[in-house]
C-alpha cells in the first residue's frame, strides 16, 4: 500500500488485473451525541457492520475527535476483520493542525492520510491548516481509491483530478451528506462515491449517480458490493454488442439499461473476466471515448 506515482497510475490502469468486487461499508453518526459516548457508540455501529464482511469501511469526518482518540481499537478492528478502514481525526504535525482522514490496511497499519484541502473559514480561524494543493490517491489490493472531506465537495476540479489519477472509488467523510453534489460528482467522473456523515444519511453512489445503499432508521450503516470495473456506454453503436455479451456470458456480466438517457453500464461479476477484456473482444466504445471521437468529427466538419 502506498501513494501512487504517475508511472504507477498508468501501470495500474493497463495491467489487466483481475476483476474486483469490493464490499463497502459506510457508518453514520446520525442521532448520536457528540460527547464522551460518541466513540463507543460509533464503534458499536462499526461492529454491527461486520456482518457484511467488508473489504473497506469508512467513518465520518472527525469521527473520533476528542483529547484521547482510541486509534488502537480501530486498528484492532481492521486487523480482526481483515478490512481497510478510513476514519476522520484531527492530526498534528510540526505544530500545525489538520482535519485528516487516515487509511488503515487489512492488518491495521496506518498506510495513508488525506488532509482536507479546503477547510471552512471557521476551521481556518480555529487554526486548521489546508492540505496539499494536489491530493493523493491510494493503492489498495482491489484498486486505486481517493478521499475528499466535507467542504471539499465544492471544488469539482479536485474530484476530476482523482479520476485522472485512476480512482475507482472516492470516500467522503463529512459532517453532512451533500447528496445532490455527490450524486452529480459520481456521474461527472463515473466513479463510485461512498459518503459517511456525522448527521443524516451516509450513502453509496454508483457511477451514474444512482443511490445504491443508504443508512436510515433500520440500519446505521450502508453496505454494497461494488464491481469497480463497471463502465458507462452510449447505446449508439454499442447496444447490439451489449446484447451479444449478455447472450454469451449470462450471469458473469451485469448490464443495466438507463433507457431515458440512451446509456447502459456494463460490469463483470466474475473474477476471471474484466470489462476491459469485454471492450476489446466486442469493440465497445466507452462513453468518454465516444465523446472524444464525436468532438473530433465535429471539429473536422467545421474545417471543411
Amino acid at each position: 500500500m502506498r501513494l501512487l506515482s504517475a508511472v504507477l497510475f498508468a501501470a495500474a490502469l493497463n495491467a489487466g488485473e483481475p476483476n474486483h468486487i469490493v464490499r463497502v461499508v459506510s457508518v453514520t453518526q446520525a442521532d448520536l451525541t457528540r460527547g464522551p459516548k460518541l466513540f463507543e457508540e460509533t464503534m458499536a455501529r462499526l461492529e454491527s457492520a461486520t456482518l457484511f464482511r467488508p473489504d473497506i469501511a469508512v467513518l465520518p469526518e472527525l469521527a473520533i475527535g476528542g483529547p484521547n482518540p482510541d486509534t488502537e481499537r480501530l486498528a484492532a478492528w481492521a486487523k480482526r476483520n481483515s478490512s481497510y478502514l478510513i476514519y476522520g481525526i484531527t492530526t498534528q504535525r510540526e505544530g500545525k493542525s489538520y482535519n485528516s482522514a487516515v487509511l488503515l490496511d487489512r492488518k491495521g497499519n496506518a498506510v495513508g492520510r488525506y488532509d482536507k484541502m479546503h477547510p471552512t473559514e471557521n476551521e481556518l480561524k480555529a487554526g486548521t491548516m489546508p492540505g496539499e494543493a494536489d491530493q493523493p490517491v491510494f493503492e489498495t489490493d482491489f484498486g486505486i481509491i481517493g478521499i475528499q472531506i466535507c467542504f471539499d465537495v465544492n471544488w469539482w476540479n479536485s474530484w476530476n483530478r482523482l479520476k485522472q489519477k485512476g480512482a475507482k472509488i472516492v470516500f467522503f467523510p463529512s459532517a453532512y451528506p451533500a447528496a445532490r453534489q455527490i450524486a452529480a460528482l459520481a456521474l461527472a467522473n463515473q466513479f463510485f462515491v461512498v459518503t459517511s456523515a456525522q448527521s443524516r444519511s451516509s450513502n453509496i453512489y454508483g457511477i451514474v449517480g444512482d443511490t445504491i445503499a443508504t443508512t436510515g432508521r433500520y440500519q446505521p450503516y450502508a453496505a454494497a458490493a461494488l464491481p469497480i470495473g463497471r463502465r458507462l456506454f452510449e447505446v449508439d453503436f454499442n447496444h447490439p454488442k451489449a446484447r451479444a455479451i449478455m447472450q454469451k456470458y449470462g450471469p458473469k456480466v451485469e448490464v443495466v439499461w438507463h433507457h431515458d438517457d440512451d446509456w447502459f453500464t456494463l460490469a463483470s461479476l466474475a473474477p476471471d473476466l474484466t470489462v476491459d477484456e469485454l471492450i476489446a473482444e466486442y469493440g465497445l466504445t466507452p462513453l468518454d471515448e465516444y465523446r472524444v471521437r464525436a468532438k473530433k468529427a465535429v471539429d473536422q466538419a467545421r474545417q471543411r
